[in-house]
């Protein structure tokens, strides 16, 4: 895994070769926040790679890269996937993104539109479309209340959440306080197992969120308009989970830009590529091939 100076900060990435034929479009993969690309590891990139190289990092502040004391905000990240980009010598690729990394890679196909061949948008908030989240916490029955109270976590703390980032921060939590039953006590509240692949990672992430700079960089930073997304005019498959709470931002994506196709994959949540591969996969790589035959346009939905 090569470690590579981009935008001043060091990016920790993976190439995967293409690994059967040559000359297809590369594949460049943005991983959501809290998370890393370990990410498309478990949601079937070396699959992708059958289509084309494939290039996965860390964000920064994320997995191996770099933990600046700035810097943390769309635009900065958008300018270090174009970077880095110029720094593997990759002229043009397909975006694949999940969550987070979808406003990422709608900002760097704003800034830099030639460089972007098509987009794959997995379970993506986009922030100026959708500012606040009905995250999907459960009523919380008194036992389970109990439960969370004496590894202190408050039902207050859970039910005043409006955003990824505070939703996060408690699942790191519960992970770090519950052992043995952070699995348990998680999918009772949000419908799915812990998050964060080690107890290093989730510690990592409460540290990151304390600071004031990352979540003022994240809430606030530059990014674009609602109006501006228009003006993408690249293929695009915008995903979702209809047990997810991205609907808004997939419907609104699809409707303002003018090539792009919503899949809705039914009974499923936020983090299904990683859960069920399978479901990613499909979609994705017929989406590919379409657009390296040179289709360009697409029915809204499928």
């Amino acid at each position: 895994m090569p470690r590579l100076d981009v935008n001043g900060i060091t990016l920790n990435v993976t190439h995967l070769p293409q690994s059967r034929g040559q000359g297809g479009t590369p594949l460049l993969f943005v991983h959501g926040l809290a998370a890393s690309s370990a990410f498309w590891y478990m949601a079937g990139a070396p699959l992708l790679a059958r289509l084309g190289d494939c290039t996965l990092y860390d964000l920064r502040g994320h997995g191996k890269s770099g933990v600046p004391d700035t810097g943390f905000g769309v635009t900065t990240m958008a300018n270090d996937l174009l970077g880095l980009m110029d720094k593997m010598d990759i002229g043009r690729a397909h975006l694949v993104a999940h969550s987070f990394g979808g406003m990422i890679a709608l900002l760097a196909a704003l800034k830099a539109p030639e460089r972007v061949a098509s987009m794959i948008l997995a379970d993506v908030r986009v922030r100026p479309l959708q500012q606040k989240l009905e995250l999907p916490a459960r009523k919380i029955p008194a036992r389970l209340a109990d439960r969370l109270d004496k590894i202190g976590v408050s039902i207050q703390t859970i039910n005043n959440q409006d955003d990824g980032i505070d939703y996060l921060k408690t699942v790191a939590k519960i992970q770090l306080a519950a052992g043995d039953e952070a699995n348990e006590l998680l999918k009772e509240i949000y419908h799915h197992p812990q998050l964060f692949r080690s107890r290093k990672n989730a510690e990592k992430w409460i540290a990151l969120t304390e600071r004031a700079s990352f979540v003022e960089d994240l809430k606030n930073g530059e990014s674009f308009a609602p109006k501006d997304l228009s003006r993408l005019t690249q293929p695009m498959l915008v995903m979702y989970g209809t047990k997810s709470t991205t609907g808004p931002s997939a419907q609104a994506v699809t409707r303002l830009c003018p090539n792009a196709i919503l899949h809705e994959i039914p009974d499923v949540g936020h983090f299904f590529p990683m859960s069920q591969p399978r479901l990613f996969l499909k979609p994705a790589a017929r989406f590919l091939r379409a657009v390296n035959a040179g289709r360009t346009s697409f029915p809204k939905k499928v």
